[in-house]
């Protein structure tokens, strides 16, 4: 649906954006993250056609943003990171003002206004000025003005920022329903918890360069640190010893002193050993459990060593 093509953004000298090279299927809902400066607005700003590459290109389901910006703009609906609204106008009224912008016939108007509407829970702030309205409100009528004229792709940086957690509750699961009707979405978001409940696929940029991208599934399973925690009955310094010997690193939670915190690489099979380890030189292990890896673990494990 989405080709990013050895994408290439230069400024001057500095390179925002080297070499971007990946393939987005239809209907994923793609994560973009990174560390501020990564390249992830200049990749939205040229997939949106705001900006032009330097070289290398971006297909929209076959249509190149350089050659042909007019038809890739009618399959992208953009969410900025900023808000800019006519705040005089009721939430109707704006609708209204960019439907006519993406020449939507006035007889259907109506109806398509009062749909999207109620798609994002705004029904009751039909009349409600834009300047009442709360972020969370704000940021679901932006989204609501990005479906106006039905975009297969969905472009939204940062639309989390500012909201409360009920606010991003909401948010999430409006785009959770936006998925399920097929839609192709690429977030960026530093919210990575977010992004974890959200995205079926991951990008990871550093520095301007694809540091990975695969699945979220496949990114979270390919990382081989664990993190394991060993709860004991007692304090056991003992434990210390069992666990360098594998060369795994170990802490003792500062709240808990019987919680103990083992970074270890290996399989299943290597956990189960060091368990029975444990049994074998008597360590009081009142619990035993793997945390499965977390998207921020991931995160930073991926890009551990690249600043």
């Amino acid at each position: 649906m989405i080709v990013f093509d050895k994408l290439r953004k230069l400024y001057g000298d500095f390179c925002a954006l080297d070499g971007l090279d990946c393939t987005i299927p239809k209907g994923a809902t793609v994560g973009l993250i990174g560390p501020n400066g990564a390249g992830k607005t200049t990749s939205m700003r040229l997939l949106t056609t705001l900006i032009t590459p330097t070289s290398g290109d971006v297909l929209v389901d076959g249509v190149s943003v350089t050659t042909q910006p007019h038809l890739v703009r009618r399959m992208i609906g953009y969410m900025p990171d900023t808000f800019g609204v006519y705040e005089a106008m009721t939430a109707a009224e704006y609708l209204d003002f960019y439907a006519r912008c993406y020449h939507i016939p006035v007889a259907t108007r109506p109806a398509l206004i009062n749909d999207l509407l109620g798609l994002v829970d705004l029904a009751s702030k039909r009349d409600a000025l834009v300047m009442s309205l709360s972020r969370g409100m704000a940021q679901r009528l932006s989204l609501a003005r990005a479906l106006l004229h039905d975009p297969a792709v969905l472009v939204l940086d940062e639309p989390a920022s500012g909201l409360d957690p009920r606010a991003r509750i909401e948010l999430r699961a409006l785009l959770h329903e936006l998925h399920d009707q097929g839609k192709t979405i690429l977030i960026s978001s530093h919210i990575l918890s977010d992004l974890a409940d959200l995205c079926t696929h991951l990008i990871i940029l550093e520095q301007g360069k694809l540091v990975a991208y695969d699945t979220l599934t496949a990114l979270l399973s390919a990382q081989q640190s664990r993190r394991i925690v060993i709860q004991t009955l007692t304090p056991t310094p003992a434990l210390y010893a069992l666990v360098t010997h594998f060369n795994y690193t170990i802490s003792v939670d500062p709240q808990l002193p019987t919680r103990y915190i083992v970074q270890m690489t290996g399989d299943d099979a290597a956990q189960a050993e060091l368990l029975k380890v444990c049994i074998e030189h008597n360590i009081p292990v009142q619990q035993f459990a793997s945390e499965a890896n977390t998207l921020e673990r991931t995160f930073l494990q991926v890009t551990a060593g690249l600043n």
